[in-house]
């Protein structure tokens, strides 16, 4: 969470002619954008002024902003001129400059009235405020932004008021945190600037400086008992005033880093200020059920860099019994949006994209008030790590290189490829990888930077750093051209991490649990981790989409996410969600007395879910699911071509999380198109019989209406001539039965009605038998005709059944199911049920049976 002006965003709409991911050895090209042009010796700025002017920057070259608190602006500032006619429009080239430098510049706007941010950014006598620009590095190197930023952690923290619930006994001092798991925490800072490293294209280096202070430390008051270890601990910096102060569980400071165990509650002056700061403390408190002691679980709060220009840095704070590497990322993120606020325009094309995603909307409230988020936050993207990578990944090298905060340095690339050689400061380079610094495409094919954005560098689900598993991104291998092995050559396959084909089967499985019926699909995924083996498969029809869990060893949960609409998990357009969760405690435990699993929603749900589970012989489990084509879900489709995304999760009984494919990155599969007609569900209705709930209707019936060609005739109703109805009004239905004992050369037509739906074959809920001149036989819903069989209208009498209950429809001939579909709207409510004759069927109808 962030408590402060943080809210920047990123590169959108997309310009496919801005330079992203590359290096220094052409320059750098983002043209819709105020620096739309970054050499090695200059830069071009293109910009409108309030106010007709002459065009004119003044420019210096140096490390400090005009604003850093207790500085004097380093160089030399002079006036670059351009064009001496006055303009609205503005378009200067600066030239002569050195390469691999940091330029602030401000612009001549005259006739502007700075606002009081824009003052205290540096606007003032007819100049705007102050941005910057660094120049692309010299030959066979690289020029790339570092921001450092203080961390301090605080590990050996202890709620004493805990260690005395019993008086008498009380709990003996937790031991200090070790070396090693220090060092552990250490780590999860270094996977955090990895990840924003390698997603800004390798141009943003954030440098976590920490410190440790690894005193015993006080969480709250110290009781009066207090005595031996846990009396006089000074109180932790962090700790708010009381337990817990959301969102980051404690409160902020300033953080020195000559004196870090000084507490300093007010700005002071930096010789090289830093814009980023991080107080992580890690207190624990005495469980006494369990007799362990239990870290703090937080979120994270963060402010922006807005008093930058009073000393005051953006400043991240959080607990240690979390996610150290997530709330790192995701809390300096917010921090970097703040920073992308005052270096970039901050407007919807040029930010930092906020990392809690919502989409683009405009609601006007009954009330008259209007709900605007006018900057989408959302795109094609899954959850948390993920999200971050993706806006990131759009931003333009240009725009990296217009930060105004931090630090600009060079560093080695000599084959100029985008990636440093060997700089073991960096979070990553090409030594490490393991691609050759003199050779671009180390494979043969792919650049070497790319190679090493085909991962997202994620570690894995978000759970606790203390029981975290082993790092689950998939690092591409820098010598192999089709790094996954599927005959694809990296630069051509869209999943080059995993050999699944992107593509999703046609077949009609049932959902009992049976993996017997998926034999010929292939996998879409799989992994064996922590003692889980998961297999997933998944494929559809016109009926629904469906999915195979195929799982093994001490799994608890598994977490489903779809994308149906392609817009990404917060789009709010056909994304549903899951829990399977497992009822069977333990490998060999008999089964439970109720079902293997239950369901709980996430995300929108899953309307229209079926799901079955089986037990297997080696104690593992196979649970197959079905997500509705239309009827009570939202999603729909024709044939093929739809695309799904999934991203599936699985935890274990210790709660540890393990991803298939990339933590949170969607696996977009397309449907495939279907041959011959598809088999029908196994769960069709039972054949309407007469008994309790069912109306039988005969002719002469004064409850039914007969309109047009319909008439009574040698006990039967009797139909010539053009269309006309036979029904059964002034009803108020959704679910019904509607059986007919009928006699017809072609053309059985059964269908219930909304009040809204005219008494022909083209509107409401209708099922045909032997249409089209008796070659067909279908369902049509609201003019769209599904399902398809060759069942034709033979001689004699046959009994035509349409049924429409639980959002499916099913048309059955003689008791047998003949064509299905789902509902598209189960909730509509019909008023009339009948039947249609005409189109030169000679329809005779002997009996009516309805249940509703």
């Amino acid at each position: 969470m962030i408590a402060g002006l943080a809210f920047l965003i990123l590169g959108f709409p997309n310009d496919p002619t801005a330079t992203r991911h590359a290096s220094d050895a052409v320059p750098l090209i983002d043209q819709m954008r105020p620096v739309s042009r970054i050499s090695r010796d200059g830069f071009t700025l293109q910009y409108w002024t309030q106010v007709p002017c002459e065009t004119q920057v003044e420019i210096r070259r140096g490390d400090l902003p005009r604003v850093a608190y207790g500085h004097k602006p380093d160089g030399t500032a002079t006036i670059k001129k351009g064009n001496p006619l006055k303009t609205s429009w503005h378009r200067i080239e600066l030239h002569d400059l050195e390469p691999g430098k940091r330029y602030f510049y401000r612009l001549w706007d005259p006739g502007a009235v700075p606002t009081a941010t824009e003052t205290a950014w540096g606007a003032g006598e007819g100049w705007r405020r102050e941005f910057a620009v660094s120049t692309q590095a010299q030959k066979g190197w690289k020029t790339i932004v570092r921001i450092p930023v203080k961390v301090l952690l605080m590990p050996n923290v202890v709620n004493v008021e805990s260690a005395y619930v019993d008086p008498e006994v009380p709990a003996p001092p937790p031991a200090k945190l070790t070396k090693e798991e220090i060092d552990k925490i250490k780590s999860e800072y270094a996977v955090s600037a990895r990840e924003l490293w390698v997603s800004s294209g390798m141009r943003l280096w954030i440098d976590y400086q920490i410190v440790v202070d690894d005193r015993l430390q006080r969480w709250g008051p110290e009781p009066a008992m207090a005595q031996d270890t846990y009396k006089g601990l000074p109180v932790c910096r962090s700790y708010p005033g009381k337990d817990f102060e959301a969102p980051g569980g404690g409160t902020w400071t300033f953080v020195d880093m000559k004196d870090p165990m000084r507490v300093v509650t007010t700005p002071f002056v930096e010789e090289r200020p830093y814009s980023g700061q991080i107080e992580q403390a890690f207190p624990r408190k005495w469980n006494q059920r369990t007799k362990k002691w239990d870290f703090y679980n937080s979120g994270g709060g963060t402010f922006g860099v807005d008093g930058f220009p009073q000393g005051i840095p953006g400043r991240s704070q959080f607990l240690g019994g979390g996610d150290t590497a997530w709330l790192a990322t995701h809390e300096f993120h917010h921090d970097l949006e703040s920073h992308g606020e005052f270096s970039l325009s901050n407007r919807e094309d040029d930010r930092i994209v906020f990392d809690h995603p919502t989409p683009r909307r405009r609601v006007i409230h009954s009330d008259g008030s209007v709900e605007e988020v006018t900057w989408t936050t959302n795109g094609r993207h899954g959850e948390h790590w993920d999200l971050i990578a993706y806006w990131d990944r759009l931003i333009t090298d240009a725009q990296w290189l217009r930060m105004y905060f931090g630090y600009t340095e060079t560093v080695r690339d000599a084959d100029e490829d985008g990636f440093p050689d060997d700089d073991p400061r960096l979070p990553l380079d090409e030594k490490r990888f393991g691609t050759l610094k003199n050779k671009k495409q180390t494979d043969g094919h792919t650049g070497d930077l790319a190679k090493a954005m085909l991962s997202n560098w994620i570690p894995g689900p978000l759970q606790s750093t203390w029981i975290k598993p082993p790092f689950q991104s998939v690092r591409p291998d820098p010598a192999t051209p089709d790094a996954d092995g599927d005959g694809l050559l990296d630069v051509d396959d869209p999943y080059p991490l995993f050999p699944n084909a992107p593509f999703i089967s046609v077949l009609s499985p049932k959902i009992d649990g049976d993996p017997e019926e998926w034999k010929n699909v292939p996998e879409a995924g799989s992994f064996s981790r922590g003692g889980i083996r998961f297999v997933f498969k998944q494929a559809h029809d016109e009926f629904g989409y469906y999915g195979l869990y195929e799982v093994h060893g001490p799994w608890s949960r598994i977490d489903g996410t779809f994308d149906g609409e392609g817009e990404g998990v917060y789009s709010g357009k056909g994304v549903l969600g899951f829990q399977t969760l497992s009822n069977a405690t333990a490998p060999g435990a008999a089964s439970p007395a109720g079902p293997l699993v239950e369901t709980r929603p996430s995300f929108g749900g899953a309307p229209g879910l079926k799901i079955g589970a089986k037990r297997t012989a080696d104690d593992g489990m196979t649970i197959e699911f079905r997500l509705p084509n239309r009827g009570e879900g939202p999603w729909y489709w024709t044939r093929g071509g739809q695309e799904i995304g999934v991203a599936i999760n699985v935890w274990d009984r210790e709660n540890r999380g393990y991803s298939l494919w990339e933590p949170y990155h969607l696996f977009y599969a397309r449907m495939l198109e279907p041959y011959g007609r598809e088999e029908l569900p196994s769960n069709p209705p039972p054949r309407l019989v007469v008994g309790p709930g069912v109306q039988v209707i005969k002719p002469g019936d004064a409850s039914l209406k007969l309109e047009g060609g319909w008439r009574v005739e040698d006990g039967a109703w009797r139909h010539t001539g053009d269309e006309s109805p036979l029904y059964l009004a002034n009803l108020k239905v959704t679910d019904f039965d509607l059986a007919a004992i009928v006699e017809a050369k072609s053309d059985v037509i059964l269908g219930g009605f909304t009040k809204a739906n005219k008494l022909n074959a083209a509107e409401g809920y209708i099922g045909f038998v032997g249409g089209y001149s008796n070659t067909v036989t279908r369902l049509r819903i609201f003019g769209n005709e599904r399902g398809d069989s060759n069942l034709v209208m033979t001689p004699g009498r046959h009994e035509v059944q349409l049924t429409r209950r639980g959002g499916e429809l099913w048309l059955l001939v003689d008791g047998k199911p003949a064509v299905y579909a789902t509902d598209p709207n189960p909730k509509a409510v019909l008023d009339r049920l009948g039947l249609l004759g005409g189109y030169g069927g000679d329809q005779k109808v002997y009996e009516i049976r309805i249940k509703v």
